[in-house]
């Protein structure tokens, strides 16, 4: 598909003022009593909270070191993330995309420092599954190799739902696609877009992939993420002829094809839609609201649902104060991090049982350990992970789909068009 010029120039600009933002906010860059660290997660977030806390320990453990956070956007690091790396004014350590497309792409690039030695010898706890987003091999595929980064959080998407909407229409939790489909008919005959979505955005790809592994088990899923055999692109144009029958059915607004995740998200929280499929990083936000009562069940129907480990803490290859970046990470994985952010509502991977006091905190945080231990089912990771590039033909195609402006079978045949191109050779 034919980028938009306007767009790769804007992506360009943003990539070159973030370099340059973090050159002129320099003077601290090699200092030994400075660690900067980056992420994106907003200050209403678990996952803020939760650092911001590791924050403050860190600075009462290392007196005289300052630590100097800085906030930048999901959006700055898919599009500009290499380039920031390859700079010469680095954090010491930051929040960074798991998957081939993003992590693995640095990763074999040699932009990041190799932690595997560094997580033996302080006995890092990254033996299990969540932590497998951090392990790349030589080819920059995610999953087993050497370890380039540690997360301390994991994620799922489900579906939210509005408790207080359902009672008042009679509607019961769906355990299968089609009493999904006729939870969703209910509320469009009562006169409500059943379901919240930002197709411009991620929940757009995230719904798609849904549908998707509701045709899929863990050889065919295993050949889309791992190139293992060959891929079942059935399962994809059932998923898209479904999501278009169900914009048809005005189940969804072909007003999303402008809507961002945040004012999607935004909406739900508001009360103006009954559902709102997206993952548990809005558990901080939803849990707070209180006009009405909050849940969430997994896509029905699916043993397989989207989600994995979380993002990654890296640490660049030329960062100037890595010992104190290693201190840093070691302490986001401590109990008492690890408790406070499922206390947040957040989902850690390294928590003491029963450690949540929110109702939020034990939802998602028991339902992650069920989806890692297969009781509910499996983590099928995301679907623009395999190849580089293919987040944004997902969003593109997403939107020409839900927006009438192509069939689920052109849809389809672009995604594997673009995957087929960046799979790497045998």
């Amino acid at each position: 598909m034919r980028r938009n010029p306007v767009r790769l120039v804007t992506a360009v600009a943003a990539a070159l003022a973030l370099v340059m933002t973090g050159c002129s906010s320099g003077g601290d860059s090699g200092d030994p009593n400075t660690l900067k660290v980056w992420w994106w997660e907003t200050d209403d977030s678990a996952l803020s909270a939760a650092w911001k806390h590791a924050v403050s320990i860190f600075e009462k453990e290392h007196p005289g070191v300052t630590v100097k956070q800085e906030l930048k956007t999901y959006e700055q690091m898919q599009q500009s993330g290499q380039l920031i790396l390859d700079s010469n004014d680095t954090p010491d350590v930051l929040e960074y995309l798991k998957g081939n497309a993003t992590a693995g792409v640095v990763a074999k690039a040699g932009l990041l420092t190799d932690l595997t030695e560094v997580a033996q010898s302080r006995s890092w706890k990254v033996d299990n599954t969540a932590q497998q987003v951090g392990l790349y091999d030589d080819n920059g595929l995610m999953g087993s190799g050497k370890r380039y980064g540690v997360t301390n959080y994991g994620e799922y998407v489900g579906v939210w739902y509005n408790q207080d909407l359902f009672a008042q229409h009679n509607v019961q939790v769906p355990t299968t696609l089609a009493e999904f489909e006729n939870a969703l008919k209910t509320f469009t005959d009562k006169g409500l877009t059943p379901l919240a979505l930002g197709s411009a955005d991620y929940p757009g790809p995230h719904l798609l992939y849904s549908l998707a592994l509701a045709h899929m088990d863990e050889k065919s899923l295993a050949a889309y993420q791992r190139f293992e055999g060959e891929v079942d692109w059935s399962a994809w144009e059932k998923a898209a002829t479904t999501m278009r029958q169900w914009v048809e059915n005005k189940y969804i607004s072909t007003d999303s094809t402008g809507i961002p995740a945040q004012d999607a998200g935004n909406a739900f929280i508001a009360g103006q839609y009954p559902m709102f499929v997206s993952g548990t990083w809005w558990g901080g936000q939803i849990a707070e609201q209180p006009t009405f009562k909050t849940d969430q069940f997994l896509f029905p129907g699916n043993k397989l649902h989207p989600g994995s480990g979380g993002n990654l803490w890296v640490v660049p290859a030329k960062a100037k104060n890595k010992d104190l970046a290693y201190d840093f990470i070691e302490i986001t994985q401590r109990p008492e991090v690890q408790n406070f952010l499922a206390d947040k509502g957040g989902v850690p991977v390294a928590s003491e049982p029963g450690s949540a006091s929110s109702a939020m905190g034990l939802l998602v945080g028991d339902r992650f350990t069920e989806l890692l231990s297969g009781d509910k089912g499996g983590l099928a990771w995301y679907p623009d992970w395999p190849v580089a590039g293919l987040n944004d033909v997902l969003l593109a195609n997403t939107t020409n789909l839900v927006g009438g402006d192509a069939t689920p079978q052109q849809v389809v045949e672009a995604i594997k068009a673009a995957y087929d191109a960046g799979k790497p050779t045998a």
